[in-house]
């Protein structure tokens, strides 16, 4: 499982240091008061997740999706390896039973490929590894995790794909001269913005849905982070900048999976709300906000440094405080969001069931921590949470959970921390994001100079003084990565 510490260069004034935990595969322990509205932000029409598809068109569903998701959403992430283990899967699934966990969030593909018997796209099965086919029987788990009310929702790691992208280096992130491009642990991607990768993993999805999965959450819905030290990416299709790139390909999966009724879901870093700009990633949070379903911040406390959140040096020992502000600042810039025309996505946490003795070695998370972030989610007015263990193991956290499902969330009103930083961040660049976001919703994905760039690793010409630029302005190293995590850690 491979670490990466980063510091952002666009947002250094409000926060010193930016932990990014890039890799959430492994071995097989793992897988990854409301404000007035802005004047002039509103758009001629509401941009919702129902009526955005690319090139403007709505998908022929015309429905609310995520009406049919439960009122709360309270889940656990299993790996592949323990959805199909005969032995694992019925005590979570005595878990589920017994408290108020009611969804699983299981691994379909990630970057080792897919993992289930059966499938019909002919690339998928020529790619994949009988080693990793642990899900023998798709409908058959489905329809047991369905006579336990249990809300499935099928994991598909995206742009992370190592094995697709040897297998087609022209879909791929290249270098200049064509060759793949590497990030710093040597693992290739493909190219955000090439809609043969769109189709492939769109594919998946709809083969999951025809298994009976409820929901789609794409991973690594991102571009690689192009470190100073890396060579700058290459992206021969490049057709806008990098959030042109995500949004087109959210917009594409709502155009093909909305009619099948599921919702198309996103993981993003759990900074994402916290910072203007996409974090040299893709991932600017109004751009996703207005066009995913719902977005799932990995708001773990082990990965944020003493100096990002305000008032929180310890991060890792202050789960409350620092879920409660992180997700905080989600919060007010979805309802700003929605006051600007735009129907936000709906907001579900990742929390963090895995101890980091890579942050504090003698501090185990057990259920005072799970309960502690559990709290903050109720206390910003919020439903739903899901946890994360890459082992998926939860019985160290399970005391936290409450013996019956019911509705806890609590009236949120931003304290002066929250609503500050994010006046900061509309004065760096959010204010015009929203106006964008609207657009990029409707598939209105056209910056050309940043397109040419990627197309050829240069500097864009005439970027926006605070954008970040293709191949320039990537983050720096803050320290070298844990040598053994073991096994333990997030995404």
């Amino acid at each position: 499982m491979t670490h990466i510490f980063k510091l952002p260069t666009t947002f250094a004034a409000a926060f010193a240091g930016l932990f990014l935990l890039a890799g959430c595969g492994g071995d097989k322990a793992g897988a990854e008061g409301r404000p007035s509205a802005d004047a002039g932000t509103s758009a001629a029409a509401p941009a919702t997740g129902d009526s955005a598809a690319e090139g403007g068109t709505a998908p022929a569903a015309g429905q609310n999706v995520m009406a049919k998701a439960p009122d709360q959403i309270r889940g656990i992430y299993l790996n592949a390896y323990a959805a199909g283990s005969p032995s694992r899967l019925p005590k979570l699934i005595q878990m589920a039973d017994n408290t108020e966990i009611n969804a699983f969030v299981i691994d379909w593909k990630d970057e080792k490929g897919i993992h289930y018997v059966g499938s019909e796209v002919e690339l998928a099965n020529k790619l994949a590894q009988p080693g990793e086919l642990t899900l023998k029987n798709p409908k058959a788990l489905l329809d047991s995790l369905h006579a336990h009310n249990i809300y499935t929702i099928a994991r598909i790691v995206v742009f992370k794909d190592p094995v697709l992208s040897k297998a087609h280096p022209d879909w791929s992130v290249q270098k200049a001269g064509g060759s793949l491009w590497a990030d710093k642990a040597g693992n290739t991607w493909v190219s955000p913005w090439d809609e043969r990768v769109w189709d492939y993993n769109i594919a998946i999805a709809q083969e999951a849905v025809k298994a009976g999965f409820d929901m789609i959450q794409f991973d690594y819905v991102r571009f690689a982070e192009p470190y100073k030290s890396l060579p700058p990416q290459v992206h021969p299709r490049a057709k806008g900048d990098r959030t042109d790139a995500i949004a087109a390909f959210l917009n594409r999966a709502k155009q093909k999976l909305h009619p099948m009724g599921v919702p198309v879901t996103a993981d993003v870093f759990g900074l994402t709300p916290n910072t203007p700009d996409d974090l040299d990633i893709g991932q600017q949070w109004e751009t996703i906000n207005a066009t995913a379903d719902a977005t799932l911040p990995m708001v773990y406390p082990s990965h944020y440094f003493p100096t990002h959140l305000k008032g929180v040096p310890a991060p890792n020992k202050m789960p409350y405080e620092t879920v409660h502000q992180s997700v905080g600042m989600a919060v007010l810039r979805n309802q700003r969001l929605q006051e600007a025309g735009v129907k936000p996505a709906r907001v579900i946490p990742w929390l963090q069931a895995f101890s980091a003795p890579w942050v504090n070695k003698n501090y185990p998370y057990g259920p005072e921590q799970a309960a502690a972030q559990i709290r903050a989610v109720h206390d910003l007015g919020l439903e739903d949470w899901i946890f994360w263990h890459p082992g998926s193991k939860y019985e160290q956290v399970a005391a936290a959970f409450a013996r019956t499902l019911a509705p806890k969330g609590k009236k949120y009103t931003p304290p002066p921390v929250v609503v500050n930083a994010v006046a900061t961040m509309e004065k760096q660049g959010v204010l015009e994001a929203r106006r964008k976001a609207a657009d990029q919703a409707r598939g209105r994905t056209t910056d050309a100079a940043a397109a040419a760039a990627a197309k050829s690793g240069r500097e864009e010409p005439d970027a926006a003084p605070n954008a970040p630029e293709p191949g320039k302005g990537a983050p720096k190293e803050a320290i070298p990565a844990p040598a053994n995590p073991g096994g333990s850690g997030g995404r």
